[in-house]
């Protein structure tokens, strides 16, 4: 049964052949993003795991190779990129694991490099930004619809419509409950990775709220007193408040402050008074949760800070003695301590300071391209656009210190480094030509 993993690459084979890469992008890829688990696979014999978002990106990633590649301008972050995936698995290769070094190596050519292409080749020269801002808000706001579920109920709807197909395979993310209801993670694995997720669809909803992209009403429900827009920020606003996760709330926070400066008419002043704004707040918040955490254990969200308080403390000197290319996937463990509920310290880990520096050299590069056109951009709605995918990185890098980048997040963070490459930075050159009489 576990088969049906193949659906994706089948109809992504199919859409290729009948249309554009930017096509299946948006009819394919973007659908089992938004709506299919990534945590069940289908494995044959030696063969690496294939998930849902995997099987979509192969054919999809082949065809961008073939197709569009002309399209591609060399870049530094194409060097920290090669970096990045080579640290993920070159630990596990010096350590015999040979097993694990081509799955990892596989995974992460897959979930990584073609996520980068394809926001690098396939969106902002394609001219499909607004038509996939749009798909991903409309999307998002159906699998926060039927994620509401998990809220109410406990259970996640989508762990329990896919898991009749993986009878082998244990479910490996529960539903958590805190204060009576259920931590909504929809098709995400865990809250705090939904929650990444909805700061990118809830930043683009407004972005596409502010242009007026949407029709005023539904087509089949009219007299909904709510427009459209509002409707869908509403659905994903709503949905985030139901992770009850306090790492993407800060997040959100954070993403609206910076993708607001974009709308205002003096950017400079508003530049400055955010950036002072989020210093202070972040102080505050930082010194608060310090002293949560320190105090004696009431409740099991003061236990769960924490947690995540004494993970450096414990996994550091591990990190360390790693060295520059870390333990791989089989670094040794801290009890009663398995989850290592931060990218920048699990990177550390797994791929050492080689790993962790190339990381952080993307997320910078990244910034560094959406802040150039959020400033050199020619069109209000680009710098607005640009300012927009600044807060949504810096929301996503904020959340990464709770919880690992995992499942779709991965694919979202290399998605928006890529396509931070491609926004506009300078007005655009026209091509045509263009006489005058001149008499003599």
């Amino acid at each position: 049964m576990s088969i049906i993993i193949l659906i994706p690459a089948l109809a992504c084979i199919i859409a290729l052949f009948r249309d554009s890469t930017t096509k299946a992008f948006l009819n394919i890829y973007l659908p089992v993003f938004l709506f299919l688990p990534v945590y069940y696979f289908w494995k044959v014999a030696s063969l690496p795991p294939i998930t849902f978002a995997e099987a979509a990106l192969l054919p999809l990633g082949l065809a961008i190779a073939f197709k569009d590649l002309r399209l591609w301008r060399p870049a530094f972050m194409d060097l920290s990129l090669a970096l990045f995936v080579f640290s993920s698995c070159y630990a596990d290769y010096l350590a015999d694991r040979h097993t694990a070094f081509i799955f990892v190596l596989f995974s992460t050519l897959v979930t990584a490099v073609i996520p980068y292409m394809i926001g690098k080749l396939l969106i902002e020269q394609h001219h499909a930004r607004i038509a996939t801002i749009k798909r991903i808000v409309f999307l998002l706001a159906i699998t926060c619809g039927i994620s509401a579920y998990e809220y109410k109920m406990g259970q996640n709807p989508f762990a329990l419509m896919f898991r009749h197909f993986f009878p082998g395979e244990p479910l490996p993310w529960i539903t958590q409950i805190r204060w009576g209801f259920g931590r909504v993670s929809g098709p995400f694995g865990q809250s705090e990775l939904a929650g990444i997720i909805l700061i990118f669809g809830l930043v683009l909803a407004l972005w596409a709220s502010y242009y007026h992209l949407w029709e005023p009403h539904f087509r089949y429900f009219r007299r909904w007193p709510l427009s459209k827009s509002a409707t869908l920020i509403a659905i994903i606003a709503l949905t985030l408040l139901m992770t009850q996760a306090r790492g993407p709330w800060i997040g959100i926070l954070v993403a609206i402050a910076v993708a607001f400066i974009g709308r205002s008419q003096r950017v400079l002043r508003t530049a400055i008074l955010t950036i002072a704004f989020l210093v202070i707040g972040g102080a505050i918040v930082y010194v608060g949760l310090n002293r949560y955490a320190s105090g004696p254990v009431t409740s099991q969200e003061q236990e769960t800070a924490q947690y995540r308080q004494h993970l450096l403390s414990n996994y550091m000197p591990i990190a360390k003695e790693g060295g520059a290319w870390g333990w791989g996937q089989d670094f040794p463990r801290v009890g009663g301590q398995g989850s290592i509920d931060n990218q920048f310290l699990f990177v550390a880990l797994t791929q050492g300071w080689v790993g962790l520096l190339a990381f952080c050299l993307i997320a910078v590069e990244s910034m560094l391209h959406m802040l150039a056109s959020a400033v050199l951009a020619p069109e209000k709605s680009d710098r607005y656009f640009a300012w927009s995918m600044l807060g949504i990185m810096l929301g996503l890098l904020v959340t990464v210190f709770t919880v690992f980048l995992g499942l779709q997040t991965f694919q979202l963070f290399f998605l928006l480094a890529g396509w931070s490459q491609a926004l506009p930075k300078r007005p655009k050159v026209s091509t045509q030509l263009s006489f005058e009489t001149v008499y003599t």
